[in-house]
């Protein structure tokens, strides 16, 4: 699917207005692609997870631990 350029046009301008929002996104972004991988595509990070995939399953249940715990702390 394509993006229109008015489309675009009006992120970037949404962007350039909520800096805040841009960065809360990329961060949200990158930590849903390490969970969400594809390990069936040939990129480097499924290629780093297949190959590691024992630390990958462990790393995955750390960051849950971390959310758990973020979520109370947040909820207090």
């Amino acid at each position: 699917m394509t993006t229109s350029n008015s489309l675009k046009k009006a992120i970037k301008k949404y962007q350039e207005k909520n800096p805040l929002m841009k960065t809360y996104w990329n961060r949200k972004g990158g930590a849903r692609q390490f969970i969400l991988a594809d390990l069936s595509k040939d990129t480097k990070l499924s290629q780093a997870i297949n190959e590691n995939r024992i630390q990958y399953i462990n790393d995955l249940k750390e960051l849950r631990n971390d959310i758990d715990q973020r979520l109370k702390d947040l909820q207090r």
